[in-house]
């Protein structure tokens, strides 16, 4: 199945809770900057994907996408929480169950036409992306099937031992080359 974005009613959760913050101790980045743009990013905090940092493949597509698994944060933090050892699902849960207490009391007000904007760009950045991996990567003379759900390392394999077939052929193809010359 294909990733799923959030609900607009877990966004509006989402932002309600946040203070308008990114979730990470200490951190004063916004959320919405003062153009009303959404500068920051909706997180998983197990992986929506396989492959993904902390990917529980215990969860269905609905509870990965569900508001107890996502957390607002700004873009360099995000990257630093992508460290599964210093950031295990646990760690994540607990920092936003701290921030959003923090914000229970006062909860941020978004506009709504700003919520299913937001909303619907993760839906058609990742309808995008899937097609990308579908369609746009595929010579079709020299099309190799790609499990794009498959792990990095998996591909990088498979892309290793691919090489190594072109090398041969393209060695094969100079030899019968230099056999024409003579």
């Amino acid at each position: 199945m294909s990733r799923l974005a959030p609900q607009t009613y877990t966004l509006r959760a989402l932002f309600a809770r946040s203070g308008n913050r990114c979730a990470f101790p200490g951190c004063t980045a916004h959320l919405i900057n003062e153009k009303n743009q959404f500068v920051a990013q909706v997180c998983h905090i197990e992986a929506a994907e396989v492959g993904g940092e902390r990917y529980n493949s215990n969860q269905s597509d609905e509870q990965r996408r569900h508001y107890d698994n996502l957390i607002l944060l700004c873009y360099p933090h995000h990257i630093e929480t992508d460290d599964v050892h210093l950031y295990p699902p646990s760690r994540l849960f607990d920092l936003k169950l701290r921030h959003e207490a923090i914000h229970t009391q006062n909860p941020f007000k978004i506009d709504e036409s700003l919520l299913f904007k937001v909303g619907h760009e993760m839906e058609v950045y990742w309808r995008k992306i899937e097609q990308v991996h579908r369609d746009d990567h595929v010579i079709s003379d020299l099309a190799i099937p790609v499990d794009a759900h498959s792990t990095y390392s998996n591909l990088a394999q498979e892309a290793y031992c691919l090489i190594g077939h072109l090398l041969q052929y393209s060695a094969n193809i100079e030899d019968a080359d230099n056999k024409l010359q003579t």
